[in-house]
């Protein structure tokens, strides 16, 4: 729990006013002696002879050859080269702003002091990465001093001469953080004669200093490649210090000071790049008490989506062309390389935001526009008000050319929409789906919004779908605007499910906030559920669960890997949470929580929360509070009903078979662990899928011959083996999930399974889905016929629900792009006829064109019929169809029909010669909406041809022709197609380096999980052996599943490719 914000840390006669730059001469200035004109961060290169004689006092005696290395000063220039990020390396010089933007200011020497030591990589000239180097290598090698680089076991021009002086100071206690050159393991100081001190690895901060309240100041220009800014902690000290640990990477950060009563300490900045954080170490014993800490820092705009960044492109579009902006995404470990602070989930504060910008900018950050002032030089300060205690990651802060919406309001909180220059069309949408979304919110916790305003901001590059800054929600444009033109039912769905998941997290996640990264699940799975839960009762007709349906079929596929992680995995340190952004993280945990909610009842678990809540508000909470809640609400042992869902990995399989015993029915069910590749038990030890057990609570649907009709039955699985009446004779079939309600895969007898193949259209659509999706699996691990699954996409080839053409589509391109592929061409040609036979009916039937007064779900199962004939089948008709609408498209902008738009382009691509190729990047460059670029983009994917491909490649790493995201769906994309996979290996083994310069690691896993798509199996020791010399920066998890998908993929193809044969008549 923290404290109130309301304790006095110094005298009133010694204690500066907050940062507070909207009215002059109201309040004393931000640092003491300093003038109201030098309130702006000071370049630290600017200072005056007598600036360098008070530092050179304050370092103790060093002698002279020493001072003058380590000061920074005006001539000292660093080479430029590329840090482990991708940006290019601050040098003193070149971070001080212009001459033009800001007159030199002068810093007064009494009691300042800047410290040049930088508190990570970027912002010294670094090593640059070697292709066999990963990111943490490349950054391990910062420089001390400003002047230059040290290579790992050269000579330091200070350090190699005056090893033994250093080394008796270090004794002493004296200059320690002057010491910390970090080199490679292999490397030494050859003046000294000994290793590098044996790196520091802070897992978390220490538990006994904590924030009560920050206040920062940034000076920021989207046209310039710098910032600076300027910070002041009210700080809680629980226990006396003579240090002080924040968490801070890629900046250089000076000027520390502590304020006493009655005085003010200066302190000493010690870099820990390998751990990212700094130590400010003073003099003297900080008391047991509240202090106030003062810094300065600066630090580059980045160009990878992290931190403070700005768009890798000057043009995405005809509408945003040369608009330059900066934003920041400081999710998860981010908020450091923004500015210095304690970047953990656990440890909230008051924040307090000034910033100055450009007049004609736009500024938007966490909360409401307090004040604003122009400035002398041409700029303006804008003072945010105060924000409630909140978690470093949740800090946003935005400049640019951003347009506003008309405010929406929706209770007390008004809405708006922010998009570039000439967007605000396509925001409407958005604005009413966040009204209808707060609202309805706001009634389900029974607790008004907890922030005063609410921003969604569009940008064109943002590494997330978006980010749910208290107060500030950032969005990729293509997720937020849309025209209502052009835009799909797919992609209004997308739109409003993303902006209630966002707006869910103001009240859990936000509001309340985990702990520790460990329960990042508890997070991201409750806004997943919230969302469709919310969209369900918003637009019912939409039948969202049905999507949700889809999403649960990916997380169930990634949960039987052995490599796998359970929802709630142990996270030692900050940078482990990277690799839990997954669909076990939000998919399966919101499906743990769905199977909740329904096993307790809709009441009792909303009420479990509303308590959660309310209990916790504005404070950090754990896991194991919620499920008190929800124990306190029902009686039930939550804890002990979730703990096997929540803290082991994988899932069971639950087998049901049906008898008969003295006239009565029994269901038979067993429980095991689900392993796609099970592994091979030593002698005598069991093996982990028979050791591992589940509380399933779980529901059965029944076909009855009477009037009855569909009934279900309940049971609580614990043991291994149970058995449960099935209520009478007369049943003709019998699912073991009914509704999807749980977790698990099905696996049905024989009999059962030819029970339920010829009842298929009793089940549900949500269980139809479901079952498909069981039956793959099973095939895929070597447990069912392939010749079971056929049968059972055969009986469904006339299925009039889109979201079940689209599992059956899945399932066929899966087959298409694995296994008929590795039994050849021939084979792949006979399943294409095989599926043109069965679904070119029901499209003919259907039409290509849509009726007068036809449902949306009607005009999505044609898409869905299209996607199937079209894009696997390769019908020819279709596809010279599709190449005739999408020249006379390309030629006059004719319209295309919102729910094929995508398919009718991509697929009449395929038809296309090699100029097709420069209309559509033509088209890209041009696209009024982003969904008109992105679909235009992904076209270039179908452009089989050599010389072609050679220019779709070309376009992933092209910045001018769309945003980082919409280029890596292209390379994915091509990636995942048997026809253009190895280019697209080949090509992405060759751009590996620029593509960790402009992409965060989240991305940069997306993209090596392609790899287990459509490659030849045998590729497999090559993949590995790339991402080894080139480990990926979210973890090496990704690593493993990819090798442990193309084993699976090899086995499936040497168990059931004769078997796919037989059945196509081979």
């Amino acid at each position: 729990m923290l404290p109130s914000p309301t304790a006095d840390p110094t005298a009133a006669s010694t204690k500066p006013q907050r940062l507070c730059h909207c009215s002059r001469g109201a309040r004393p200035s931000a640092f003491a002696g300093r003038s109201s004109d030098e309130r702006t961060m000071i370049p630290p290169d600017m200072g005056s002879a007598r600036l360098r004689a008070s530092r050179a006092e304050h370092t103790l005696g060093r002698d002279r050859a020493l001072r003058d290395t380590l000061l920074p000063r005006p001539e000292d220039r660093i080479v430029r080269t590329k840090g482990s990020a991708g940006n290019a390396v601050l040098s003193p010089a070149e971070s001080a702003p212009s001459r033009s933007c800001q007159e030199p200011r002068r810093l007064e020497a009494a009691g300042r002091r800047f410290d040049a030591e930088p508190a990570g990589s970027d912002s010294r000239t670094t090593r640059p990465a070697s292709r066999h180097s990963g990111p943490a290598q490349a950054a391990a090698t910062p420089l001390v001093g400003g002047s230059r680089h040290v290579e790992p076991g050269e000579t330091h021009p200070v350090y190699g001469m005056l090893g033994r002086r250093d080394r008796t100071r270090r004794r002493r206690g004296r200059s320690r953080h002057l010491a910390r050159v970090t080199r490679s393991k292999a490397g030494g100081s050859r003046g000294s004669g000994k290793r590098d001190p044996r790196p520091r690895r802070t897992r978390r901060l220490p538990a006994d200093v904590r924030p009560i309240t920050i206040e920062l100041h940034f000076e920021l220009d989207p046209n310039l490649e710098t910032f600076r800014g300027q910070a002041r902690f009210a700080l809680r000290l629980d226990k006396r210090h003579r240090q002080i640990e924040l968490h801070a990477a890629d900046l250089r950060v000076s000027s520390v000071r502590a304020l006493l009563p009655g005085q003010a300490l200066s302190g000493r900045v010690e870099p820990h790049p390998e751990c990212e954080t700094i130590v400010l170490r003073f003099d003297r014993l900080l008391p047991a008490d509240a202090v106030e800490l003062e810094l300065e820092f600066r630090g580059r705009v980045r160009s990878d989506l992290r931190g403070l960044y700005r768009s890798a492109a000057t043009a995405h579009s005809a509408a945003d062309r040369g608009e330059a902006w900066i934003a920041t995404q400081l999710c998860p470990t981010d908020a450091r390389r923004f500015f210095p602070c304690f970047d953990e989930p656990g440890i909230k504060a008051r924040y307090r935001i000034s910033v100055t910008a450009p007049r004609s900018q736009t500024v938007l950050s966490n909360a409401p526009v307090e004040c604003e002032r122009e400035t002398e030089d041409g700029r303006k300060i804008v003072q945010f008000a105060s924000t409630p205690p909140l978690s470093s990651y949740l800090i946003a802060v935005a400049v640019g050319p951003f347009e506003a919406s008309p405010v929406l309001l929706s209770g007390a909180t008004e809405i708006r929409v922010h998009t570039l220059p000439g967007r605000q069309p396509l925001a409407a949408f958005a604005r009413e789906a966040a009204g209808e979304s707060l609202d309805r919110l706001e009634q389900w916790f029974d607790m008004a919004h907890p922030y005063p305003k609410l921003d969604l901001v569009a940008l064109p590059d943002f590494a997330f779908g978006a980010m749910e800054n208290a107060g500030a929600v950032f969005f990729r444009d293509s997720v937020l605007l849309l025209d209502a033109s052009e835009a799909s039912a797919d992609d209004r769905q997308r739109t409003a499910e993303t902006i209630a998941h966002e707006l869910a997290h103001m009240w859990f996640g936000n509001l309340v906030t985990m702990a520790w990264w460990n329960d990042l699940w508890l997070n991201e799975a409750f806004a997943t559920w919230m969302a469709f839960e919310i969209l369900d009762g918003w637009q019912p007709g939409w039948q969202i669960w049905l999507e949700f349906a889809h999403r649960r079929e990916r997380a169930l596929e990634l949960d039987a890997l052995a490599s796998s992680h359970p929802i709630a995995p142990p996270i030692r340190t900050a940078e482990e949470a990277h690799e839990n952004f997954d669909a076990i993280t939000y998919t399966k945990g919101a499906s743990v929580l769905r199977m909740l909610e329904r096993y307790l009842g809709r009441e009792l678990f909303r009420d479990g929360i509303r308590l959660y809540i309310r209990r916790h508000r504005e404070h950090c909470a754990a896991a194991e509070d919620l499920w008190a809640a929800l124990c306190e609400v029902s009686g039930e042992p939550i804890a002990r009903i979730v703990a096997p869902w929540t803290l082991q990995t994988g899932y069971p399989l639950v087998s049901l078979r049906r008898r008969q015993e003295k006239g009565v029915g029994i269901i038979e069910l067993h429980q095991e662990r689900f392993l796609a590749l099970p592994p091979a038990g030593r002698k005598g030890r069991k093996k982990p899928a028979e050791s591992t057990r589940w509380t399933i609570p779980w529901i059965g649907g029944v076909g009855r011959d009477d009037a009855e009709g569909v009934r279900t039955l309940r049971h609580l699985l614990t043991k291994r083996r149970d058995e449960t009446p099935s209520q009478g004779a007369g049943l003709t079939w019998i699912y073991g999930n009914a509704d999807q309600a749980g977790f698990f895969r099905v696996e049905h007898g024989p009999s059962e399974f030819e029970d339920l193949l010829a009842g298929i259209h009793s089940l549900a659509p949500l269980e139809r889905i479901g079952f498909i999706g069981d039956q793959w699996t099973l095939a895929r691990a070597g447990r069912a016929p392939i010749a079971q699954l056929l049968d059972l996409i055969a009986m469904l080839a006339t299925e009039r629900d889109p979201d079940v053409l689209s599992a059956l589509e899945a399932v066929l391109a899966r087959l298409l792009r694995r296994l008929a592929a590795a039994r050849g061409s021939l084979i792949q040609e006979r399943l294409r006829s095989w599926i043109a036979m069965h679904f070119g009916g029901p499209l003919d039937d259907l039409g290509l064109e849509a009726r007068h007064g036809e449902g949306e779900r009607e005009r999505l199962r044609r898409a869905g019929l299209f996607r199937i004939v079209g894009g696997l089948a390769r019908t020819d008709s279709l596809l010279d169809t599709c190449h005739r609408h999408l020249v006379r498209h390309l030629e006059t902008d004719s319209p295309l029909p919102a729910e094929l738009g995508d398919e009718i382009v991509r697929l009449g691509a395929r038809r296309g010669p090699g100029a097709i190729g420069e209309a559509l990047r033509d088209a890209t460059r041009r696209a009024s909406t982003p969904q008109a670029r992105r679909r235009y983009l992904i076209a270039l994917a179908g452009l089989e041809d050599a010389r072609s491909l050679r220019s779709s490649l070309r376009a992933t790493l092209d910045v001018s022709l769309a945003p980082i995201p919409d280029r890596v769906l292209l390379l994915t994309t091509l990636l995942g197609q048997t026809t253009t996979a190895e280019p697209a290996w080949a090509h992405l083994q060759r751009s590996w380096g620029k593509l960790e310069n402009e992409m965060p690691p989240i991305l940069l896993a997306h993209v090596a999980a392609a790899t287990a798509e459509a490659l030849p199996v045998d590729r497999t020791a090559e993949i590995q052996q790339f991402f080894r010399a080139h480990p990926l920066a979210a973890g090496a998890r990704v690593g493993h599943q990819i090798v442990e998908e193309m084993s699976i993929a090899k086995r499936f193809e040497d168990c059931a490719g004769e078997e796919l044969e037989r059945y196509l008549g081979g």
